[in-house]
């Protein structure tokens, strides 16, 4: 009996160790897995979840936030339906705390999920998980907050109380130095720009996101931002830049290689090549693309997918598509009509498929439907100071054009003054918060050049050198700053890196790369230029280094010494941190001779 007891005893202390051990597992492994709102849970953590999922040595609460970390993985890879099916069992659950972190970030991720969707509802839900997450989860928060101030209150909110509201979050998380939320407001910003039209402001907003976001965000979350602005890129006609940014897109989506990523670089290539009309180059995109499109649940991609083909069944003379397209057009109900008839991309190919099928009247009826809806954005443009996007109107309807100009003659006269108005505030935004912004980020504090971020951020995006010519570098290093330092002082010591500084701008043009990449380690970038030109360049700029003095102290001149490495390449610096680290390693090595 007493055997039978103390087996049984052993047995139930095994089993209880064994549970408490393999809860401990899983409590590490929900920390580990959680991520930012505004960022995504690592790709490589879905077997485990998935496992951890079907254990039945799970309790509710355990159950339940692995569930949210399930859905946010599914939102980060398009999967928007399965993940709100997930979203709405625990929003439905009435046993849920509704003042946890669990909750909020349910309520979150729904009300983003129908903001990818366009439903009226997201607002609803951003208000709730703001409300929800005020001074207790600071990323919902912030995510919530942002929602609301872009896509929520668009017709009775001023632009600019929300660009004002936008750079305000912004220079308060630009002091805290919170380098993710940072990429997060920009990206915000983005949205905001290219919803009223001004797709240059909204590319260059969506791009420092990106830039920004490859220090801390996980690999399949930087590319939604690049996509933006591949798009916005293309809404403003700049499709050289929207080239570019699909090559860096392209480069970057080997590592993350998903579903979701594939299908936005073939969609990107596909919009790209229909715009231009380059239709063997969109036959090839659009085969990639509908490869990836039965896994991803975006109604936008599919959507224009099929627009896209019909372009290129028109290109092939397959009457038969055609026909089929319109009458599957014409079979749709009025609600679902309309929705169409707002997209310009829609309203263009209709027009070329009835104009191909012979109907003359419906193809001039669709035609003027386009025109009608382009002259009103036009108009809704002016009206907000929305000026930017009004010339790649113009290109999409040449045979129009004289008359269109002619119109805006006319119509926007007596509007041109209320208009100067808002361009003069949005102006003000501007170049006093922006600019001031991007100068304290960008900018050295003591002497004023790029500093060591704003240089690597430049080095990425340089393209490649043309026409046999090449990009070169130099980094500087000012041996004896240290010495200065140890005998004068440390303010003496700031004088000789000014005393450095005031010698490139002197030497250097307007269009090279200036900056201070480390204490004592400057930086010299000339772009596009012949190799002998660089070497002769770079010369004269250690020939000025020479023979450069500072006032040390009264009667007593000191004079600069340093030490220069040389970098030649035809291609970019997409690699720059190693190029840095190399020629910094060959000082160390050369001091060590």
């Amino acid at each position: 009996m007493k055997v039978l007891l103390a087996v049984s005893v052993f047995v139930w202390l095994s089993t209880f160790y064994a549970y408490a051990e393999q809860s401990e597992d899983i409590e590490k492994f929900i920390i580990a897995a959680q991520a930012a709102t505004y960022d995504c849970p690592k790709s490589d953590i879905t077997l485990a979840l998935d496992n951890y999922l079907a254990s039945d040595d799970l309790d509710k609460d355990q159950h339940d936030r692995l569930n949210l970390i399930k859905s946010h993985s599914l939102i980060c890879v398009g999967q928007y339906e399965h993940a709100r099916d997930i979203l709405n069992q625990l929003f439905n659950d009435d046993s849920i705390d509704k003042s946890s972190a669990l909750y909020a970030g349910a309520v979150y991720q729904l009300g983003f999920i129908y903001d990818v969707q366009e439903n009226p509802k997201r607002c609803d839900y951003y208000s709730q998980a703001e409300s929800l997450a005020r001074d207790r989860y600071s990323d919902i928060y912030l995510s919530a907050q942002l929602g609301l101030i872009t896509v929520c209150n668009q017709n009775n909110t001023d632009i600019s109380v929300k660009l004002g509201k936008l750079y305000s979050l912004l220079e308060k998380f630009v002091e805290l130095g919170d380098v993710a939320a940072i990429a997060h407001i920009h990206n915000n910003i983005g949205l905001l720009y290219g919803g009223i039209g001004q797709n240059e402001l909204a590319a260059e907003q969506y791009l420092k996101s990106y830039y920004m976001g490859l220090e801390v965000y996980a690999t399949n979350n930087q590319l939604a931002t690049l996509i933006s602005a591949i798009s916005a890129n293309m809404a403003s006609g700049d499709f050289v830049a929207a080239k570019q940014h699909i090559e860096i897109f392209r480069r970057a989506n080997l590592t993350v290689n998903t579903p979701l990523t594939n299908a936005w670089l073939h969609y990107a290539e596909s919009r790209y090549y229909f715009r231009l009309q380059e239709y063997e180059y969109l036959r090839n995109s659009l085969l990639k693309l509908n490869f990836y499109l039965p896994k991803v649940s975006s109604d936008i991609i599919h959507r224009n997918a099929k627009l896209y083909g019909i372009a290129l069944c028109i290109y092939d003379n397959n009457k038969t598509c055609v026909e089929t397209f319109i009458q599957e057009q014409e079979a749709l109900s009025d609600s679902q009509h309309r929705k169409f008839l707002a997209r310009r991309d829609y309203l263009w190919v209709m027009a070329n498929a009835y104009f191909y099928t012979d109907n003359l009247v419906k193809a001039q009826d669709v035609f003027d439907l386009y025109v009608e809806l382009t002259n009103k954005q036009i108009l809704d443009q002016q009206r907000s100071g929305r000026v930017l996007g009004v010339a790649n109107l113009h290109s999409q309807i040449t045979s129009l054009e004289n008359e269109l100009e002619q119109q805006e003659t006319q119509k926007y006269r007596s509007i041109v003054m209320l208009t100067l108005a808002f361009i003069l505030l949005l102006a003000g935004v501007y170049f006093f918060i922006v600019k001031r912004y991007i100068k304290n980020v960008s900018s050295d504090t003591l002497t004023g050049l790029y500093n060591e971020r704003a240089v690597v951020g430049m080095m990425r995006r340089l393209p490649h050198a043309q026409n046999g010519r090449t990009n070169a570098l130099a980094l500087i290093d000012i041996s004896n700053v240290r010495t200065v330092q140890g005998k004068h002082g440390h303010t003496v010591g700031e004088k000789a890196l000014l005393a450095v500084s005031h010698c490139l701008l002197k030497v250097t043009r307007e269009e090279d790369v200036v900056g201070r990449v480390g204490n004592e380690q400057f930086v010299v970038c000339l772009r596009n230029i012949d190799e002998t030109l660089a070497r002769e360049f770079f010369e004269r700029v250690q020939s000025a280094l020479n023979d450069t003095q500072f006032l040390a102290r009264v009667g007593e001149y000191v004079s600069i010494e340093s030490q220069m490495s040389i970098y030649i390449s035809v291609e970019g610096f997409s690699d720059i941190e190693e190029v840095l680290s190399d020629m910094r390693d060959s000082f160390t090595a050369k001091s060590h001779q």
